[in-house]
């Protein structure tokens, strides 16, 4: 296997893209359905979540701005979940030519996506972003990861040590389709989290107007997120770490905290209603 190029030299991260593809045959996958990837990324509960991991996200100054810059997060919240998980799940559920075509659409809108921070920023960050940063990358990849588990102990089952190890080696491999090295992970899940601490406690890391701003778009931008946003408010609020819910002006009222419950306690139901072989995403029961 061809090591991954620079993350500014597009035709080279492509040729790396497509020496994946000739690495197995086109009727198989990069994951395979009793991976522990695969068993914990199936779940639809996961997606309860994803208020959790862009808060996170955006709570690094420089996707808030490329966020800002180039998303229409405001004005069509759903084309772009539907867009960023129809990626996801081609690569983790799909055939080889679905896993390769989905990582160089990503890699084609990433590479349009830099520019300049606006904002004043702590000593350390960079006045500029480029989602092809390695950092960058690996942040959002860090945020999706570490909110999957929480998502699924919270409403599925908890995971033991070796489950979550072999679910987190596994993540390693999907970095890759986007540029994120394998060696820039924690060598073990236990290592991660103590780096996943140490970040969240950094000055990485700000809630700054801008995201303050998408925060506000994410809740009320459509009749739809104005719908859901009792749901999306209450999930975020109470699965955020603590230090960030001033940032966002976010508190733990006690609405929220019986909505909250209220989620869990029926989506606790729902999953032990439906049997596990019908409770998968489409794109992973196309396969099983």
């Amino acid at each position: 296997m061809a090591t991954m190029p620079e993350p500014s030299n597009s035709n080279a991260f492509i040729a790396y893209l497509e020496d994946l593809r000739s690495s197995i045959p086109p009727d198989a996958g990069f994951f395979e359905p009793d991976s522990m990837f695969w068993h914990i990324s199936r779940e639809p509960v996961l997606l309860l979540a994803g208020m959790r991991a862009l808060l996170l996200q955006i709570a690094h100054p420089g996707i808030a701005q490329g966020v800002m810059d180039h998303s229409r997060y405001r004005e069509d919240p759903l084309g772009r979940g539907i867009r960023t998980f129809t990626a996801v799940y081609s690569i983790v559920f799909g055939y080889r030519d679905e896993a390769i075509n989905a990582a160089k659409r990503v890699r084609h809108v990433h590479d349009r996506v830099h520019g300049e921070i606006t904002e004043p920023l702590p000593p350390g960050i960079a006045p500029v972003y480029d989602a092809n940063d390695p950092e960058l990358q690996f942040w959002v990849a860090a945020t999706l990861l570490d909110s999957a588990i929480v998502a699924y102990e919270l409403f599925i089952a908890p995971l033991d040590d070796e489950e979550k190890e072999q679910h987190y080696q596994q993540a390693r491999c999907f970095g890759q389709f986007f540029g994120i090295e394998p060696q820039r992970y924690p060598d073990s899940w236990q290592q991660f989290q103590a780096w996943w601490q140490q970040m969240l406690a950094s000055d990485m890391l700000t809630v700054t107007d801008t995201a303050r701003a998408i925060c506000r778009g994410l809740l009320t931008g459509t009749w739809l997120t104005r719908l859901l946003a009792p749901i999306n408010l209450a999930l975020a609020v109470m699965l955020l770490p603590e230090r960030f819910l001033a940032g966002y002006g976010l508190k733990r009222r006690l609405w929220i905290r019986l909505t909250f419950r209220g989620i869990v306690v029926i989506t606790r139901v729902l999953v032990r209603l439906v049997p596990e072989r019908l409770r998968g995403v489409p794109a992973a029961r196309r396969r099983e």
